[in-house]
């Protein structure tokens, strides 16, 4: 009989936390083996560049990210005693850098303290300068464009490639918010504006989240894992979707055991170390999932704090269509989605009656379809022009907002209802909070000030409620001082398994108003380094 074999590494999820820890592990000599639930979407049968009348429904039913969400991901889970949140879990090799916007800002020294500024939530384990060279390395690692505009809310790195031109009405809302004293800086983005790594600039397309199909936009399938597979120590397993980690005697983890999604056999294999990245919800779903005697309430959940503490970030935004750019000849504005971005603000008027803040992303909505002619009133010749006159004039602008992490909003597992492979399904519980409401409502009021001192036809949309996460949830698995509180040192390692990792978003102790990505890579990165070490000495 042919003996199974045991790996060093076993990397659940292949997304922007597993590329990382799987490349830096492979190229530390490590034996590592990935899961991916999903299968390879090749570059070229991305459907970026089909107009919308070549897709069956016009592009309104999300076709071409469809081949992203493979067998029932987007159906195997409830939201039960919740407000209007939603979270997007995908089934494809690179998760969700095949279609991310990839805005990458680092967090702020006052993101990872915000019980000493603000007297909420919890202080990180860790602090900006100790994850700060970090960041550094990631970001020459991925190849990021953007530029240092010197404010202290969004830290600059040394090594940005250049920033990407601005459109028309991004010099007309500079304008605006320039007298405002509001800042409005370059956008930093996983985004090539020359070619770096082997790989090709951006051609300015508009389509970063349906996916690159020229890797320009980094890509964890395209910039990783391909240099992990040049070392030879890399074994990949795509359609291979996690049920349970796997335990010994002592309550270590020694393997894993998954389902085929072709097959639907249940296979195993084993690894003298675990780490999970398979995203906020699917982590804490898998590590609740994981029950045995040694674990009874699942993984690493003695103290009942895997599946707490989920959050995210609060949205709403505006569409704007300038009067000034009104009925001008057509011109290709598509870029790049996002040009420009505007950093939290709200921290220098003051002491707020609520922590936090948000930040305004630009532009990031697609050119191709003129969203107002939803919103106007009128048929016929009349109707058609006054689109075509409006379309030029569109600029719109995205809030991302801090959402507090408090216990009760968690992930559960229903046992007595499983997906397709026979696996329980996770269970979202969520409510935003008093602190939530009063910084949303507030967000509302900053976006209506900047467009007061635009001139145009305003369109907002912020509902009656905030809304989220958009992509960006994190924290059920959370890393922390308090063993209490928390499940995870600051090296990501779980306190009562130390051969277990978990890397993506839900290591998060608290959020900010920034995007998770980069601060998810940087994790990664140090607990790959910590992983590297603690082997050499023989500790893991």
């Amino acid at each position: 009989m042919r003996q199974t074999p045991i790996y060093d590494v076993c990397v659940i999820g292949s997304g922007a936390a597993g590329g990382v820890i799987a490349k830096e592990l492979c190229e530390g000599g490590a034996k590592v083996i990935m899961l991916e639930a999903g299968r390879e979407v090749p570059l070229g049968k991305f459907l970026s560049h089909k107009w919308p009348y070549e897709l069956p429904y016009r592009g309104l039913r999300g076709e071409k990210q469809a081949p992203f969400y493979q067998g029932g991901v987007s159906t195997s889970i409830r939201y039960e005693d919740c407000d209007a949140v939603s979270v997007d879990r995908i089934r494809v090799l690179g998760g969700r850098t095949v279609h991310w916007n990839a805005v990458v800002l680092r967090y702020a020294e006052r993101d990872f303290r915000g019980w000493s500024m603000d007297g909420i939530e919890e202080d990180w384990p860790l602090t900006y300068q100790q994850l700060a060279p970090y960041y550094e390395r990631i970001e020459q690692m991925i190849g990021v464009c953007g530029q240092d505009d010197g404010l202290e809310i969004v830290p600059a790195g040394k090594h940005y490639l250049p920033p990407l031109p601005w459109r028309c009405s991004e010099h007309i809302l500079h304008r605006a918010t320039k007298s405002m004293g509001i800042p409005l800086i370059s956008v930093r983005k996983a985004v090539l504006t020359t070619v770096y790594d082997s790989r090709p600039p951006c051609h300015y397309c508009g389509h970063c989240m349906s996916g690159c199909d020229v890797g320009a936009l980094f890509n964890s399938a395209v910039a990783m894992l391909p240099k992990a597979q040049r070392t030879g120590n890399f074994t990949l397993r795509q359609n291979a979707l996690a049920r349970e980690i796997l335990v010994d005697r002592e309550g270590l983890a020694r393997g894993v055991s998954f389902v085929d999604a072709q097959s639907k056999l249940e296979q195993e294999i084993k690894a003298r170390v675990v780490v999970v990245c398979c995203a906020t919800v699917e982590s804490a779903r898998l590590l609740l999932n994981s029950r045995s005697p040694q674990h009874p309430r699942g993984l690493a959940n003695s103290n009942g704090v895997v599946g707490r503490y989920l959050h995210g970030h609060l949205g709403g935004g505006v569409d704007i269509y300038l009067k000034e750019l009104e009925g001008v000849s057509p011109f290709n504005q598509d870029g790049a989605t996002d040009h420009v971005y505007i950093p939290r603000y709200n921290h220098l008027a003051g002491k707020k009656d609520y922590a936090g803040g948000w930040g305004f992303q630009v532009n990031f909505s697609s050119y191709m379809f003129p969203h107002h002619a939803l919103r106007l009133g009128g048929y016929g010749t009349a109707y058609k022009e006054r689109v075509r006159k409006m379309q030029p004039g569109y600029l719109m602008l995205g809030a991302f907002g801090k959402v507090e992490a408090h216990p009760e909003n968690c992930v559960s597992v229903d046992p007595h209802k499983a997906d397709e492979y026979g696996i329980p399904i996770p269970v979202v519980h969520f409510r935003f909070g008093k602190n939530d409401f009063a910084l949303w409502s507030d967000k509302n009021r900053g976006l209506m000030e900047i467009c007061s001192n635009l001139k145009g036809e305003v369109f907002p949309d912020f509902g009656e409620a905030p809304g989220g996460f958009a992509s960006h949830e994190v924290g059920t698995i959370r890393m922390g001082k308090n063993p209490k509180t928390s499940v995870l040192n600051s090296f990501c390692q779980a306190r009562e398994v130390k051969n277990l990792f978990v890397t993506d978003g839900s290591c998060f102790t608290s959020s900010s108003e920034k995007n998770p990505t980069l601060t998810i890579m940087a994790l990664s990165l140090r607990a790959a380094d910590y992983i590297r070490e603690q082997r050499r000495k023989g500790d893991l």
